[in-house]
C-alpha cells in the first residue's frame, strides 16, 4: 500500500510539473517551510550612532538618514507577513548591548570589509524576542560578526552573516537545512568557527528569515550562486579556501555549486540524493521535473566531498548518503553515526563530529583541483544510473576514528 501510494504522488506531481508556473508554486509550499523570523539586521554606522548620540541627536539622525536596512526598503509578499516590517522596527529600542563594542577602532580594523562598500555595507547581526525586542548576545567567543544584504539573480535581497575568526583563510559557505534559519543556526555556526578556527558564511534563501522572495529550488540555486561570487569577488576567498557545507534541504544547492564552480570541498549533511527520492528512494532515473538532483550533480563535482547522515535518519533514509557515495569521484569520508537521527550529530557526537570535519579541512587545504566554470542551467540533464548492489563494508556504521 505504501510504495502504492509513493508511485502515485511522484506520479502526480510529474503530471502537474506540466505546467511550469504550477509546478513552482507546490515546490515552494510543500517542500520549504520557513521558520518565523528571530534575527535583525541593522545598518553598522546607525548603530554606532544610537549607542554614541543623546536621544535628542538620536531622533534628529533617524529622521535625516537613510532606512536602516536595505531589506525593509522592500515590500514583503503576503507569504512573507512573518518578516520585520517598518513598523516593527519603530517599537524596537535603539540602546541595545552589541556584539562587539563597535566604538573600538581595533574591532572595525578587524573586519573584512568588501571591496565595493557601498553597494555591500557592513550591517549588524541581532536576535529578536518573540515580542520583537532585540536580545543581547554573549559576547563570551569575543568574533568579529557582520552581516551582508546580497542581491540574487531573481532579483531578491538575501540576508548574510559572517563570522570572521583572524587566522584562518578557508571559509566554509553553509546552506542550512529547511525549517530553520541564520538566527536559530548562531550557536552551531559559532561552535563551528570556534572549534574548527574557521571563517564561517551563511545566508538565508528566498523567503526565508529576513531574505525577500518565495523559496523555490531555482530560487535557491541564485542564492548560493550569490553568496559564492560575494566570496571571491568581495571578500577576496581564493576558491581552493571555500569549503561549501549542505545540511538537509541545503545539500541541493550546495552539491550544484560544488558541480560548476572550483571549490576546496563538499560537506553534505543529511543531504538527499533527490527531492522525489525522498519519497521514493527506489527511484532509478533522475526526472527532469524532480528538484535537487544531487545524484547527478555530484559526478561533475572535483572537490573532496565528506558525507555523514544518521543511521536512523526518519526524514532522509541514509540510503542517500549510499546512493551519492556511489557516484562520488573524490570522495573523503563517509560517516554513517549509528542512531544517529537527521539534526542531532554534531550535538550528540559532538567530539567526534569536530574531530572529523577538522580532519576534512586539513585534507582540502592540500587536495584542491580546478575546474572548468559551467552555467547555472534551470533544468538538470537527464541520466539514467544502472542498479548496482551497494557494498555494505565500505561504509560500515561505525563510531570508530578515521
Amino acid at each position: 500500500m505504501y510504495l502504492i501510494f509513493r508511485r502515485i504522488l511522484t506520479g502526480l506531481f510529474k503530471l502537474l510539473s506540466i505546467i511550469r508556473c504550477l509546478r513552482s508554486t507546490i515546490v515552494q509550499y510543500v517542500a520549504f517551510n520557513p521558520p518565523e523570523v528571530g534575527y535583525l539586521i541593522r545598518n553598522r554606522n546607525e548603530v554606532i550612532k544610537t549607542l554614541t548620540l543623546s536621544p535628542m541627536q538620536e531622533e534628529r539622525s533617524r529622521t535625516l538618514d537613510e532606512p536602516q536596512s536595505p531589506l525593509i526598503q522592500v515590500k514583503q509578499p503576503i507569504r512573507q507577513s512573518h518578516q520585520l516590517t517598518k513598523e516593527h522596527l519603530s517599537i524596537i529600542s535603539p540602546r541595545i548591548k552589541y556584539y562587539n563594542t563597535l566604538q573600538s577602532a581595533e574591532y572595525k580594523q578587524q573586519l573584512r570589509n568588501p571591496k565595493n562598500q557601498h553597494q555591500y555595507p557592513s550591517q549588524e547581526f541581532n536576535f529578536i524576542s518573540n515580542e520583537l525586542k532585540a536580545m543581547e548576545i554573549d559576547n563570551n567567543p569575543g568574533l568579529p560578526i557582520s552581516s551582508y544584504v546580497l542581491e540574487s539573480k531573481s532579483g531578491n535581497l538575501i540576508a548574510s552573516i559572517y563570522i570572521e575568526f583572524q587566522n584562518s583563510e578557508q571559509i566554509i559557505l553553509y546552506s542550512h537545512g529547511n525549517s530553520t534559519d541564520i538566527g536559530l543556526m548562531f550557536d552551531t555556526y559559532v561552535d563551528i568557527v570556534m572549534e574548527c578556527k574557521i571563517n564561517l558564511f551563511s545566508y538565508d534563501y528566498s523567503g526565508y528569515g529576513q531574505s525577500t522572495g518565495y523559496p523555490t529550488d531555482i530560487n535557491l540555486l541564485y542564492d548560493i550562486e550569490s553568496a559564492y561570487i560575494f566570496l571571491v569577488d568581495q571578500l577576496q576567498f581564493e576558491p581552493r579556501n571555500i569549503i561549501i557545507y549542505g545540511y538537509s534541504i541545503g545539500s541541493g544547492p550546495s552539491t550544484n555549486l560544488a558541480s560548476r564552480h572550483n571549490v576546496g570541498g563538499l560537506i553534505i549533511h543529511s543531504g538527499l540524493s533527490s527531492g522525489l527520492r525522498v519519497i521514493d528512494p527506489t527511484i532509478n532515473q533522475t526526472s527532469y521535473y524532480d528538484i535537487f538532483p544531487n545524484l547527478d550533480y555530484i559526478v561533475d563535482v572535483t572537490a573532496p566531498v565528506y558525507l555523514l547522515h544518521g543511521g536512523a535518519d526518519s526524514m532522509i533514509n541514509v540510503v542517500h548518503a549510499e546512493q551519492l557515495a556511489q557516484n562520488t569521484n573524490h570522495l573523503f569520508s563517509v560517516w554513517l553515526v549509528e542512531n544517529g537521527g537527521h539534526g542531532d550529530i554534531e550535538q550528540q557526537w559532538k567530539e567526534l563530529y569536530f574531530k572529523r570535519l577538522q580532519r576534512f579541512l586539513q585534507y582540502c587545504q592540500t587536495a584542491y583541483v580546478t575546474k572548468t566554470h559551467q552555467k547555472l542551467n534551470k533544468r538538470t540533464t537527464e541520466h539514467i544510473y544502472d542498479e548496482c548492489n551497494f557494498e555494505k563494508e565500505i561504509f560500515q556504521i561505525s563510531l570508530l576514528e578515521m
